[in-house]
């Protein structure tokens, strides 16, 4: 009688739920989320490193454009400065 009640379940109650000795890590199901898990935290870590790597970049280029507008900035001052001792005063 009890294997009968077993067999009258729908279809679905028999995979929804694990029957004794049976864990949710056993099932089929679990199996695949745990992959897909995986394959997001994979792909989690490989967007962060590209993101640290763009954003060492993008800071070495200010660094260096900082640098060069420094650069610049003294050389238009001394020019400046050179040419206003260079001209003549009337």
């Amino acid at each position: 009688m009890a294997e009968e009640a077993k067999e009258a379940k729908s279809p679905s109650e028999k995979y929804d739920t694990p029957t004794e000795g049976e864990s949710l890590l056993s099932n089929p199901n679990s199996d695949a989320q745990g992959q897909l898990a995986a394959a997001v935290d994979d792909l989690l870590n490989q967007l962060q490193s590209k993101f640290d790597n763009v954003s060492k970049e993008m800071f070495g280029k200010l660094d260096d454009m900082t640098r060069r507008l420094d650069e610049l900035e003294a050389s238009l001052t001394a020019n400046s400065n050179d040419s206003a001792s260079a001209t003549p005063t009337k």
